[in-house]
């Protein structure tokens, strides 16, 4: 019998959840897999009769298992949290498949941590609201991540830097993922609803921009919120949402360039004594390449302090997003060869492959098992472990 004449009855709502959170519309699904928009709607509506091959098709393209189309009802784990995005706007924007997808993944991760991990998680940090200054708060944090002024002065690059924030940040079990979302004005979101906290940067941007993106992630999570950020594009949200999204920046900006390390900088301290337009890029720089930050905190720092205004702030930043733009445009696929094994264990993050690599070698799952958990294939897991 053929995959075309074996016919299945699907549940509507579950074809229609599936693509729901897939993040298509049904003229898109249609010309994806050549199904009629009207025989699309009719499975969403009714239970119809669809053939093995049209399922296929619709699995591959939500990007979901073809034993989710045989379910009764609809799953009990909700994708996206309550609170994601309560607080935009009324001209919410959507959600693009490669965004909804990465979350899926974050959402996926999560549950399996949940089943692996033999302990129960607790976090030594406490919670904090928007009425709680900012600057103490981060420096409790960063207390905790346990990283001095001159260990982050000696490391030697963006990418060095990047590694070893996330490192001291998934000591403290928050689990870090990364994914490249090219196409999208996503620079990171994390999962806060339910432990463990889970953090997703987008690979495609900088190193400097992903680690201010994680501490602004970080920022969400003790405000107990989950959290989806386009920073470059504030105009259309709510008052509440511009006010958390600064908050955040300003708790990101002062756990990576604490204020008493920042005035005591001689960069600083000379470039204060001048008016802006006076101030050379070369200080601005140095100042960054101390702290291994990008030039758009060191002018968040100068903001807080009220050494500029939060006018001249934004000027700053918006010349500065047009050059990560360019960075993400001009960006050549192929140019370096990043071998595989480094690749899943950048995206998975180390905290997430090292429990599933510890739950395989204790035979608590299979060789497959750790191959799905890390989204790769078997064949590519015994590079991870030897490179771990």
């Amino acid at each position: 019998m053929s995959k075309s004449s074996l016919k299945i009855k699907v549940e509507p709502a579950i074809l229609k959840y599936a693509r729901y959170y897939s993040g298509f519309e049904i003229a898109e699904v249609a010309k994806k897999t050549k199904i009629k928009e009207e025989s699309l709607t009719l499975f969403e509506t009714e239970k119809s009769d669809i053939s093995l091959s049209q399922l296929e098709k619709l699995a591959n393209v939500y990007k979901m298992p073809l034993a989710y189309f045989f379910l009764q009802n609809i799953p009990k784990d909700v994708v996206l949290p309550k609170d994601f995005r309560i607080i935009y706007s009324a001209e919410d924007t959507k959600l693009s498949p490669v965004v909804l997808l990465a979350i899926r993944r974050a959402r996926y991760v999560q549950s399996i941590i949940q089943e692996l991990e033999q302990e129960k998680i607790e976090y030594p940090f406490q919670k904090i609201s928007t009425n709680d200054d900012i600057e103490v708060s981060a420096t409790k944090f960063r207390s905790l991540l346990g990283v001095s002024i001159n260990e982050q002065n000696k490391w030697q690059s963006g990418s060095v830097a990047l590694r070893k924030w996330k490192e001291a940040v998934e000591r403290l079990q928050i689990f870090v993922l990364q994914q490249s979302l090219p196409k999208d004005d996503v620079s990171a979101f994390c999962l806060a609803d339910q432990k463990p906290f889970v953090v997703m940067l987008n690979s495609s941007e900088q190193e400097n921009r992903r680690i201010f993106s994680l501490f602004h992630e970080v920022g969400h999570i003790l405000l107990n919120h989950s959290g989806i950020c386009t920073p470059d594009d504030l105009s259309r949200n709510s008052y509440q949402y511009i006010q958390i999204e600064k908050l955040c920046n300003q708790f990101a900006a002062s756990i990576l360039v604490p204020k008493d390390a920042f005035l005591k900088d001689s960069h600083v301290q000379r470039i204060m004594k001048l008016s802006v337009d006076q101030w050379q890029e070369d200080d601005i720089k140095a100042i960054c390449a101390r702290f291994r930050v990008s030039q758009e905190v060191i002018y968040r720092r100068f903001a807080t302090n009220g050494t500029i205004s939060e006018l001249i702030y934004e000027k700053k930043r918006n010349e500065l997003i047009k050059g990560f733009d360019e960075f993400k445009n001009g960006k050549k696929k192929g140019e370096v060869r990043i071998p595989q094994y480094r690749k899943i264990i950048s995206q998975n993050g180390y905290a997430y492959s090292s429990l599933v690599l510890e739950n395989l070698h204790s035979n608590r799952i299979t060789m497959a098992d750790a191959a799905e958990f890390l989204n790769t294939n078997t064949k590519h897991v015994p590079a991870v472990e030897y490179h771990f």
